[in-house]
């Protein structure tokens, strides 16, 4: 998602950029003092939402806010400025907040969460496929791990849908032995490995010695099930493997039941 902060003002765009940054940890912040700069990038990117100030070099906020919208209509304005006799023309632009200076984490989080127009939701890190055989993709590549019982854990961890379990559990429900504890931490290292050079990160979740996934970075269809969208099991379930037996149980009886 794409953020712009325009003020001619150096030192009080950096201060707001700043804010902007710590707020919205996961965005992509773009400064510009210079109008043409930041119309370049509007141009030629998608931007979600414009910080701008109202009193600008060579043209208002009001009038640069007016071209953003040309680029795109669903953009979400948000003023920053020391004048608060432009608010009502700034709410006839239909903006999203009118902000005085100088800003802050309060009032920039209050403006976020009342922002006019829906922002995009983060692609997930990867795309997870449980019913059938299980199968794992990045990019629409299907992921390939240095041992082929990797692939095994990551799928009982889906299965656990985010709870932690520990070492002695994960060899249980592969191994159905305790003692192959050794293994599954090499299984967890390839596993963390083979994320790290596809660039996912925070994909896992640690507990002391347990882990299991952030949901929230997976597209699972399994998940999605979950959520309601139920007519996405047609009887398989992560068809390759044993330890999968009480959902695919579970899921069944679901299915039978009356609605």
């Amino acid at each position: 998602m794409n953020v712009i902060v325009v003020d001619d003002e150096r030192i009080v765009l950096a201060a707001e950029t700043a804010t902007i940054k710590r707020t919205m940890e996961n965005a992509d912040v773009y400064s510009f003092q210079k109008v043409k700069d930041a119309l370049e990038f509007a141009e030629q990117n998608v931007v979600s939402i414009a910080f701008l100030d109202i009193n600008i070099k060579g043209i208002t906020g009001l009038q640069l806010a007016q071209k953003l919208q040309e680029y795109n209509p669903k953009i979400n304005i948000i003023f920053c400025t020391g004048y608060s006799e432009y608010s009502l023309d700034a709410h006839d632009l239909y903006c999203s907040a009118y902000l005085m200076k100088p800003i802050n984490d309060k009032k920039l989080t209050k403006a976020l969460e009342n922002l006019r127009y829906p922002l995009p939701e983060k692609a997930k890190e990867l795309r997870v496929k449980c019913f059938g055989n299980f199968e794992i993709y990045k990019d629409g590549v299907p992921v390939k791990f240095k041992h082929k019982r990797t692939k095994e854990l990551f799928a009982y961890l889906i299965d656990r849908n985010g709870a932690t379990v520990s070492t002695k559990e994960m060899a249980t429900a592969l191994y159905e032995d305790t003692n192959k504890e050794s293994n599954i931490r090499n299984l967890r290292a390839d596993l963390n490995n083979t994320f790290e050079q596809l660039g996912i990160s925070d994909l896992l979740v640690h507990s002391g010695g347990d882990v299991g996934v952030n949901v929230e970075k997976i597209d699972c269809d399994y998940y999605d099930y979950l959520d309601g969208k139920k007519e996405l099991f047609h009887g398989e379930y992560m068809s390759q493997y044993s330890f999968a037996e009480e959902t695919i149980a579970w899921l069944m009886n679901e299915k039978i039941l009356p609605k």
